[in-house]
């Protein structure tokens, strides 16, 4: 079979040759401080003074990128969501059940929020392996991981979050755009469906076999031991226990943070980074029992963020050589320059998908290629939302074979990029082709 053979290539070339995702970001400064100097007139050493300016250039988004996958995680970890992933978990009979359900799970989740999608792709990966014998491991955490393929077009989009909210940087230029014209178009959610459900076929298609010789590699042992559950003996409790173990707290600034949410959204805010994080709090406060659960729970979740907030310097660092040196501009102007109003949108998910190896952030991505790609569309005629959805697609399409936001989910699952990324590259072939004829055909 031609994608098994596809599939076995790329999975042992991937194992040999590609580096830790630190050295990945660090390799891809590199490679932008050449382009740079190549492609434009920037001197050298004043792209080194660009590129130490734009280190720290993500704090904020740096911080909002944590604090949604701490309150993620807080929500995943509760016991009613931990439940239902056990319930969805013993759907699987056999090993290619387990690959289906755990892509349509991580799927299904990042079309609610990217955070939810990686923590519960990383869960039930983990859960899989310990209840489904024979599970080639590797296959089963790039299936949690491919379903981030999609996350752009669900509710924490990005780019579609950004241009519906009153104020932002391009309101000028384009307006408000609705979200009927990007997220909820028909392109979008036939796409979008299409592709939850094709994930788990693949990663079904995928699957070694040990009767025609395929090595399968199991969940480490390590990863399999349960941590001891502490019994408390509540006549023992002292104050303090008492008021970590207070349910009222937890519901008290629960309904703090919700009616701060009733005011964001009445006064016409609408879905933003801000807004959506301060949706995670308030869910996370409900579904915890108590101050304590709650903070265990973010713990959890906070230790995955070291690997994650390591690299946000040198991407900073790199988006302000990429966007100040003008880089960034010549890229994206060589596909405007061969697009017409049909084959824009298209052309604009081709170079999201380039400035995504150099800019992993669709937010920070969006600020680098909009305006460029806005007033092409303006200019050009074309559908200001579709083109605007080009931006957000490529983004999330090459975040198949671009490493940094695997790091949460591989992290819970305790595997290295690596071993993943050669699957990931067979899913971003075929997600690929997906995506061109619905950006293209989909009206």
């Amino acid at each position: 079979m031609v994608l098994k053979r596809m599939t076995n290539f790329l999975v042992k070339a991937v194992e040999r040759y590609m580096p830790d995702p630190y050295l990945f970001a660090a390799l891809l400064t590199f490679l932008v401080f050449v382009m740079a100097w190549v492609l434009t007139p920037t001197q050298p050493l004043e792209i080194v003074n660009l590129w130490s300016r734009g280190l720290w250039g993500l704090y904020t988004f740096t911080m909002q990128i944590s604090i949604a996958l701490v309150f993620s995680s807080a929500i995943v970890r509760t016991r009613p969501v931990r439940k239902l992933l056990t319930k969805l978990c013993k759907l699987a009979k056999t090993p290619a059940m387990a690959y289906a359900i755990t892509a349509f799970a991580g799927g299904l989740f990042s079309l609610a929020s990217w955070a939810m999608g990686l923590i519960v792709g990383g869960l039930v990966a983990k859960e899989m392996a310990k209840t489904v014998k024979n599970c080639h491991y590797p296959l089963l955490v790039a299936a949690g991981y491919s379903g981030l393929a999609i996350w752009h077009m669900g509710f924490t989009s990005s780019v579609a979050l950004v241009i519906a909210s009153p104020g932002h940087f391009l309101e000028s230029t384009i307006g408000v755009v609705a979200n009927s014209q990007t997220i909820l178009t028909p392109f979008n959610l036939i796409t979008a469906v299409f592709l939850l459900f094709l994930g788990p076929v693949i990663m079904w298609m995928l699957r070694p076999k040990a009767e025609q010789g395929d090595v399968i590699k199991q969940i480490d042992p390590k990863l399999l031991v349960e941590p001891e559950v502490e019994i408390e003996d509540k006549k023992k409790f002292t104050f303090a226990d008492k008021m970590e173990h207070a349910v009222w707290i937890n519901w008290i600034l629960g309904a703090m943070a919700a009616y701060g949410m009733y005011r964001l959204f009445s006064t016409g805010v609408g879905l933003t980074m801000e807004s959506t994080n301060l949706t995670f709090l308030t869910i996370a406060l409900f579904l915890n029992k108590n101050p304590k659960e709650f903070i265990e729970n973010c713990t959890e979740g906070g230790k995955s963020l070291g690997p994650i907030v390591l690299q946000f310097p040198l991407y900073g660092g790199i988006m302000g050589m990429m966007v100040n040196t003008g880089l960034a501009a010549v890229i994206a102007n060589w596909f405007v320059a061969i697009s017409t109003v049909q084959t824009l949108p298209l052309w604009t998910f081709f170079s999201a998908g380039i400035i995504n190896f150099f800019v992993p952030s669709g937010g920070s991505q969006w600020a680098v290629q909009g305006p460029i790609m806005m007033n092409a569309a303006l200019q050009m005629g074309a559908p200001v939302g579709r083109v605007a959805m080009g931006v957000a697609w490529g983004d999330q399409w090459t975040n198949m074979i671009q490493p940094f936001w695997a790091l949460p989910l591989l992290a819970i699952a305790g595997m290295k990029a690596k071993d993943i990324m050669g699957y990931c590259i067979v899913w971003l072939l075929i997600s690929g082709v997906v995506f061109c004829l619905g950006i293209t055909l989909l009206p």
